[in-house]
């Protein structure tokens, strides 16, 4: 591809940002990019019925200068770049209608993979949650799945599963809801470099973009689209993991979902989206497999002492959901000998599940 067709499917993208349906509508009907930069606003207006406002900034000498300046950026960041005429462009996201002409990485990792899960939920995560996040994605890890785990660097379930596949040794891809200049939430960054590094940190956002609302629903269409399916663990009734299942339906991919507790508002809309039959219900990492046609490479899941491990982890993690608690405490709770008790605590830190206030107090890290 020519740098003037980089420089103006960048440009395109710079206008119509997450209108991807739109800008590639726009590069289909006239053949090239170029072609589009060739038409007057007027002759571009009257063809695409795009207001006479947008024709004129796309064309704008400013919008071009902006562009070339995005492209000298990412080359200085070392940052990959995809247009929708590159071979390379991830395959899966390729066929949604609505991708981005333009598509940003930063990592290693191999965007169109045999296997890829997206993996969301609520930001108010429950120590249930954040367990079951885990369990699942080791489990897939034992099971011999090389699959990639996307989701979106967000507090709750999304930090939860990128971590987990860190440490399962798994690819994960976390999607930005800016673009790939700055890292939010800062409590993450540790993580988001450990993804660069990894895996990859991706978006169709542009430097400076301002983190609004609206952006973190528009970039649930790249979390859905670059996956084979979407896995929902724990949803309020409204919310953003709901948003990213609808649109992986009409992008005809698999919507699963972990059922909740009766009652459990941090579960409501995993519960609804199983009861209107909208996800398949999952209660182990084999309703995964069989609804993404994956076949295990291994049939074991991990020995009987790790999930035992697990499970004693979970109750600590269910006494900190009450608030902070000394050591002393949490002992007088679990009876766990206290040399143990501290080997946990402190795997529980370095993992990010929990962290340390005060010498001796802990709380849940997120």
């Amino acid at each position: 591809m020519s740098g003037d067709e980089l420089l103006y499917l960048t440009a395109l993208n710079l206008t119509l940002r997450y209108r991807g349906g739109a800008a590639r509508a726009l590069v289909e009907h006239f053949g090239t990019a170029s072609e589009i930069f060739r038409q007057t606003a007027a002759a571009l207006s009257k063809t695409t019925g795009m207001t006479m406002d947008i024709t004129t900034k796309l064309l704008s000498k400013q919008n071009l200068q902006a562009a070339e300046a995005e492209i000298n950026w990412t080359h200085q960041q070392g940052i990959r770049t995809y247009t929708v005429c590159d071979p390379s462009y991830p395959k899966r996201l390729f066929h949604c209608p609505d991708a981005p002409v333009i598509l940003y990485q930063s990592g290693p990792a191999n965007l169109s993979p045999p296997k890829a899960l997206a993996v969301v939920g609520t930001r108010s995560a429950t120590p249930y949650g954040l367990h079951t996040t885990g369990q699942i994605i080791k489990n897939l890890a034992a099971r011999g799945h090389d699959c990639a785990i996307i989701s979106g660097l967000a507090y709750g379930i999304d930090i939860a599963a990128h971590r987990a596949a860190l440490d399962a040794g798994l690819p994960t891809i976390a999607v930005f809801a800016f673009g790939l200049d700055h890292i939010q939430p800062a409590q993450h960054l540790a993580t988001a470099k450990k993804i660069m590094e990894q895996g990859a940190c991706v978006s169709d956002f542009p430097t400076k973009t301002m983190i609004t609302k609206a952006n973190f629903l528009k970039r649930n269409r790249i979390i859905a689209g670059l996956a084979d399916g979407v896995l929902v663990i724990e949803s309020k009734e409204k919310g953003g993991a709901l948003i990213t299942a609808e649109i992986a339906q009409s992008y005809d991919r698999e919507v699963m979902a972990v059922p909740g507790r009766w009652g459990d508002l941090c579960s409501q809309g995993c519960n609804s989206l199983i009861r209107e039959q909208k996800a398949a219900l999952v209660n182990k990492v084999e309703d995964i497999e069989q609804q993404l046609g994956w076949t295990p490479s291994k049939t074991e899941v991990p020995a009987a002492f790790m999930q035992e491990r697990d499970l004693i982890d979970a109750g600590l993690l269910q006494a900190l959901e009450q608030g902070p608690c000394s050591m002393d405490q949490l002992y007088r709770m679990s009876r766990i000998p206290l040399p143990e008790l501290s080997a946990r605590l402190m795997r529980l830190a370095i993992k990010g599940s929990i962290k340390r206030i005060h010498q001796n107090q802990y709380c849940l890290s997120c």
